[in-house]
């Protein structure tokens, strides 16, 4: 289970009175599993509001990608409210990577998104990316994770970290260790963001 694997985040607008264990994302479950799955995890942000979506996250094993049947896809966007689920791919060496953070009690999926014409091989932004991750391990509360470039955007970063509480990563994103390579990143950010989460993990 812990072969290489291409992350799908899935972030779905449902439709009041949506539940988890409504049949329609049971079978769409099910056929991630027809699919090759073995894992995956699913739960609502912690967001109140119009903010406040279903994260769905589909470990889809790399030797066969992701699943691009209209019929899957299709049943994908009439689960979302405005017919339009986003999704991003970001692969990874290894599951075990990301999966230290989505077990967590708190999952905190954000994005470093870099400007248009950035090199981020450059040694100096990759360490930044690198240790802006890394860096967390130092943080009391933190329970794991990884990071990997989005396979449709190489400006787009994602992280995985997994806290022990919410309050675990507002301590430490007051912290000068922090700042660090954030400030470092800065200049050559285009923005981004975080969500946070509580996931069911789902093994077949």
């Amino acid at each position: 289970m812990n072969a290489r694997v291409i992350s799908e985040i899935v972030k779905i607008a449902v439709k009041p009175g949506f539940d988890v264990v409504s049949p329609s994302f049971a079978r769409l479950r099910e056929a991630s599993v027809a699919g090759g799955v073995k894992e995956q995890y699913y739960g609502f942000s912690h967001a109140e509001g119009p903010k406040r979506h279903l994260c769905w996250v589909i470990q889809w094993p790399e030797s066969s990608g992701p699943l691009e049947t209209d019929s899957f896809r299709d049943a994908l966007k009439k689960l979302d409210a405005n017919g339009k689920p986003v999704s991003w791919l970001v692969p990874f060496a290894d599951a075990s990577q990301p999966r230290r953070a989505l077990v967590a009690p708190c999952v905190q999926l954000c994005t470093v998104p870099l400007k248009p014409g950035t090199n981020s091989t450059s040694p100096a932004i990759a360490n930044s990316l690198h240790k802006t991750y890394s860096d967390c391990y130092e943080a009391p509360g933190f329970t794991g994770g990884y990071w990997g470039t989005a396979l449709e955007d190489k400006l787009m970063n994602w992280y995985y970290l997994g806290w022990e509480t919410r309050a675990a990563h507002d301590e430490y994103a007051e912290t000068p260790l922090f700042w660090v390579e954030i400030n470092n990143l800065m200049p050559h950010m285009s923005g981004g963001g975080a969500d946070y989460y509580t996931f069911t993990q789902q093994l077949d």
